[in-house]
């Protein structure tokens, strides 16, 4: 049995991509997007709604221990496309099995498996959920937030948490609390704070350590396996770094003709496994090639730099991934929404700077002749409403004369990035010296 976990807010659509792809054949859902989606392929839908009476007419004892499976994560790479991720050890063993071995995770993690993890973020994130279920196999009971409410966290800190999982937003929703608030906050048992999916600013991790201590573990990885760590330790030591790579992992810095770079040279950051194995996006040879460069190395486009000790510095994404809010926009998809909307000449989409979200989602069009600016602008937002999800909707929409091309109509969105950012960067790591 193979599960993958999609975004509630998805439209329809969204969500029938992935039923496409997967080759699903059941849906379990409380959402109206999956249902109609399910509805739609003719597929049979488990009601979380109508989920508790059948729990209670089951057996109460323990499943069969051998049943194999996995859950497949999706991901978008650059295009927004959703594809689903297949490591060679995907299905080879029990789900009890690989349970009782994903305490490492934990354990890499600096996630105890004595006190209580408490889950803030939503279930179907990744990184959270994979690790929180590591904190378990570790022993952790795991609490589980109904939403995220920054205040109602604090409340819930003070009743034992050990450990977490955050995004640098919440830092920012976190310290948007009044001052005697945080400090009422109890967090006497809080010894570990996982974050990542996101670029963290130093200014505002110093003022997160400063508050709760050293406590904080930084991740930076993707579905496709390549991650690194850091703990306090390393990042007061190194500010701005995301780690180092894993043991059963090397992390190679390369220059654009494929050939490595030294220390502190920026270029684009690849992982490889020690031992030689490769995932691959299911159902999709040719994507899987194109992820892959020199010695079954891969990248998810992101640009950084190493230092002499190995420790890991990203700088920025040759990808025009918008990261808002720790999950990933993919300006190809929004364009795609919105191009068809009549009166739009050209449209490009763009991530600009978000003080509480780090970077949302902006979208420049052109207008057809004749086409008043603001009928156009309130098109383009019913459009995005009906067919994208909210958080990829875009939050500010520009009319323009023009969108930058190159003679061969490639669309240069780093001169629509710089006029949005003005010299300004989201990424921790900005240089190199």
């Amino acid at each position: 049995m193979v599960v993958t976990p999609l975004k509630t807010s998805w439209t329809p659509a969204e969500v029938g991509q992935v039923l496409d792809d997967a080759h699903s054949r059941l849906v379990i859902t409380d959402q109206d997007s999956a249902r109609l989606a399910a509805e739609d392929r003719d597929l049979p839908v488990v009601d979380v709604d109508a989920f508790e009476p059948w729990l209670a007419v089951q057996e109460r004892g323990p499943l069969p221990a051998g049943r194999c499976g996995w859950r497949m994560s999706y991901t978008s790479g650059t295009t927004g496309r959703p594809k689903g991720v297949v490591h060679p050890w995907s299905g080879q063993s029990s789900f009890s099995d690989a349970f009782t071995r994903s305490t490492g995770w934990a354990e890499a993690a600096r996630l105890p498996g004595d006190g209580l993890h408490l889950m803030a973020s939503q279930l179907f994130h990744g990184a959270p959920l994979t690790f929180g279920l590591a904190a378990m196999a570790r022993g952790a009971p795991m609490r589980i937030m109904a939403r995220w409410d920054p205040a109602d966290f604090l409340r819930v800190l003070g009743e034992g948490v050990v450990s977490t999982t955050l995004v640098p937003t919440m830092f920012r929703h976190l310290l948007a609390l009044p001052s005697r608030d945080r400090e009422r906050a109890q967090a006497a048992s809080l010894r570990t704070v996982l974050h990542g999916g996101e670029p963290c600013p130093p200014d505002l991790k110093r003022r997160m350590v400063d508050w709760l201590g050293p406590v904080f573990v930084e991740y930076f990885g993707f579905s496709e396996g390549g991650m690194t760590l850091a703990t306090t330790e390393d990042w007061l030591a190194r500010p701005g770094t995301v780690g180092r790579a894993l043991p059963h992992q090397e992390i190679a810095v390369l220059g654009d003709d494929g050939v490595p770079l030294p220390p502190r040279t920026e270029g684009t950051v690849y992982f490889r496994f020690l031992d030689g194995t490769r995932f691959s996006y299911f159902g999709d040879a040719a994507k899987t090639e194109a992820a892959y460069g020199p010695d079954g190395a891969f990248t998810a486009g992101d640009m950084g730099w190493m230092d002499e000790d190995g420790y890991l510095y990203i700088s920025g994404r040759r990808a025009e991934v918008i990261i808002s809010a720790g999950v990933n926009v993919y300006p190809a998809e929004v364009e795609a929404a919105i191009d068809g909307v009549e009166g739009i000449a050209d449209v490009a989409v763009v991530g600009g700077p978000d003080d509480e979200r780090g970077e949302q989602v902006v979208a420049f069009v052109v207008a057809a002749p004749g086409v008043a600016s603001e009928e156009l602008v309130s098109a383009v937002e019913a459009a995005a409403v009906e067919r994208l999800a909210p958080y990829k909707r875009p939050r500010r929409v520009v009319v323009c004369e023009s969108v930058p091309r190159d003679p061969t109509g490639k669309l240069l969105r780093a001169r629509l990035r710089d006029q949005l950012w003005g010299g300004r960067t989201g990424f921790a790591a900005s240089g190199t010296s």
